[in-house]
């Protein structure tokens, strides 16, 4: 039943709260009933001394014990009608006095029962016999007033609260009043409020352990897939997918997990993609390389065409050295170790330089070449060589991707703090497919290699880290077979 953390928490949680309801329960209950006892006790303990007060006057006016009469059983039932805050069953009281010889001479009830319901004995009505134990006796003759919960030594048929209140007629003991009230414990309808909380309580932990179990059955389903795919992915399948229900946060996870899976296999695609590229990069040139170079030195090629392959020589080992540069500026990147040289200087002239160095490519393509800026000039805070680099890569790819006579336009725009600079060319464009990948490492979207030959797909990864470097958005717009354009931002100088 306790498969996850989350139910186990929760368990032991609620385990702790309703321990602490019980023992709350608890600790009222005995604070409700030790209240309940005292204010007996304080009751009876105060009748005791009012009939002790009424048996000294009548034997002052009878010169004798009161006995067996209709005012003694008036002056009981006077006495417990001034309980108006007892129960009717924590009414049951007894009064019984006793001579000096512990027998009794009157007795009277107030309640449900009578002295044969209350005694244990008959010799209640023996006005000879003791109905106390010769210990009581002793300690009321010297003038103890006793109190306890107790049957009194086997008096009562049942505990009892008690109280004995000796008198003494001129400094000698004549005998002593006795009260007492049956011990029903706790009031019942308190024993029946405590017990409904707690049969309350502990349905509604049941109810609870239900509910916390079926939600933690629902949250951590879902969680145990992703364990159960994520392991799956650890060992290289990357097609696991997690069923998405619902959109609350564990679907919102599900999502993300899932758009994960699908990066990294992306990622682990364009890894083995870009190593059978750079393969194929390496390999090409090096084996012009080494094969014109073995035929040179064997006599296989003429002298007179010696200087044309070795020019050939020399532009693999350029392309070479082009390979490297970019898989070292990927490295130095990464490991944070490329520092920017921040400073002002104007975006509009280096855009201006671009396209001249470009001029030659845009005429070979007959393009309709658009240059706007908002201003003059405008100067932004950035490293100039890594914007230098970020803007000639993207015109580069703009000139390459664009169709014969197409538009092609670079603009700057003042938009406030920040300054944007897009490129746009008509050409082929890019898919909706291939948009979200462009600016990963080794993504080529011309996996045909028919326009970009000597690409290896880090061109864009570079852009966007170095714009990322620099705490600015780069971000693309395209329509596939139509346009596409690459806008970023740079921070503009305060004037």
């Amino acid at each position: 039943m306790f498969k996850s953390v989350f139910m186990k928490y929760i368990t032991v949680l609620m385990i702790i709260v309703f321990s602490c309801f019980v023992i709350l329960t608890a600790l009222m209950t005995a604070f409700v009933s030790s209240y309940s006892v005292n204010f007996k006790k304080a009751t009876v303990h105060n009748i005791a001394g009012a009939m002790a007060v009424y048996v000294k006057k009548d034997f002052a006016k009878n010169e004798k014990l009161i006995t067996y009469n209709d005012d003694f059983r008036s002056v009981v039932e006077l006495l417990s009608s001034e309980t108006e805050d007892m129960s009717s069953e924590e009414k049951d009281i007894t009064i019984f006095v006793i001579n000096e010889n512990s027998a009794v001479t009157a007795f009277a009830t107030s309640g449900r029962f009578g002295m044969k319901d209350f005694f244990v004995t008959p010799d209640y009505g023996n006005r000879e016999k003791a109905i106390l134990s010769d210990e009581l006796s002793a300690r009321l003759k010297r003038g103890e007033t006793l109190s306890g919960t107790d049957d009194m030594s086997g008096l009562f048929r049942q505990n009892s609260i008690y109280t004995a209140y000796p008198i003494f007629i001129n400094d000698e003991y004549a005998g002593s009043v006795v009260v007492a009230i049956r011990d029903t414990g706790m009031d019942p309808l308190m024993h029946s409020t405590v017990m409904a909380l707690v049969m309350a309580s502990l349905w509604i932990m049941l109810a609870s352990l239900t509910g916390v179990y079926i939600i933690s059955e629902k949250l951590t389903t879902p969680i145990r897939k992703m364990n159960s795919a994520a392991k799956k992915m650890a060992k290289g399948n990357f097609d696991t997918k997690v069923e998405v229900k619902g959109k609350d946060e564990i679907a919102q996870l599900s999502q993300s997990f899932n758009e994960m899976a699908s990066s990294l296999g992306n990622l682990e695609r364009m890894r083995s993609s870009f190593i059978s590229d750079v393969s194929h990069e390496l390999r090409t040139p090096m084996t012009s390389i080494g094969g014109f170079v073995d035929s040179i030195l064997d006599g296989t090629i003429p002298p007179e065409k010696e200087k044309y392959y070795l020019e050939i020589v020399s532009s693999e080992i350029k392309r070479l050295t082009r390979l490297v540069n970019t898989l070292l500026e990927i490295s130095r990147l990464e490991s944070g170790h490329r520092k920017l040289e921040i400073a002002a200087f104007d975006i509009c002239e280096l855009a201006r330089i671009i396209l001249i160095s470009n001029e030659q490519r845009l005429e070979e393509k007959r393009l309709d070449v658009e240059f706007n800026c908002d201003a003059e000039s405008i100067e932004v805070i950035g490293d100039r060589d890594s914007i230098h680099e970020c803007l000639f890569n993207l015109c580069d790819n703009a000139i390459k991707f664009s169709k014969e006579g197409g538009r092609y336009e670079v603009s700057i725009k003042d938009v406030g703090q920040k300054v944007e600079i897009s490129v746009f060319n008509e050409g082929i464009g890019i898919t909706g497919d291939d948009l979200p990948f462009i600016f990963e490492r080794f993504y080529k979207s011309d996996k045909s290699r028919g326009l970009d030959k000597k690409g290896v797909g880090l061109g864009l990864y570079l852009v966007k880290s170095q714009i990322a470097a620099h705490g600015e958005d780069i971000w693309c717009e395209s329509e596939s077979g139509a346009w596409c354009r690459f806008t970023f931002t740079l921070q503009k100088k305060k004037t």
